[in-house]
């Protein structure tokens, strides 16, 4: 490979850019990004009141994300303007 060449970057699977939700007056997820690989495993991991249910609830198309948000793609599709296609390509399951 030579020098001038680049390594191209598997499909995302789910991405997202700056997301934010908040209820109230108290905000829960405060510009977040993410960028999961398409094939991977991923574990969204952290203490009570991270904001790791609220997302999920978002990138499952349950509740929307707050206005200003950046872009959220689920399976390639634009939750903003395609949240059914999105929600065709997912499963998820409370533990």
């Amino acid at each position: 490979m030579s020098s001038s060449a680049t390594i191209e970057e598997a499909p995302s699977a789910v991405s997202a850019l700056g997301l934010r939700k908040s209820y109230g007056d108290k905000v829960v997820l405060d510009g977040i990004d993410l960028r999961i690989p398409a094939g991977s495993v991923f574990a969204l991991l952290g203490p009570n009141g991270a904001g790791k249910t609220t997302a999920v609830k978002i990138l499952s198309t349950l509740v929307r994300p707050d206005p200003g948000s950046g872009p959220v793609r689920v399976g390639g599709h634009d939750l903003a303007t395609d949240p059914q296609a999105a929600r065709a390509t997912i499963g998820v399951t409370g533990q």
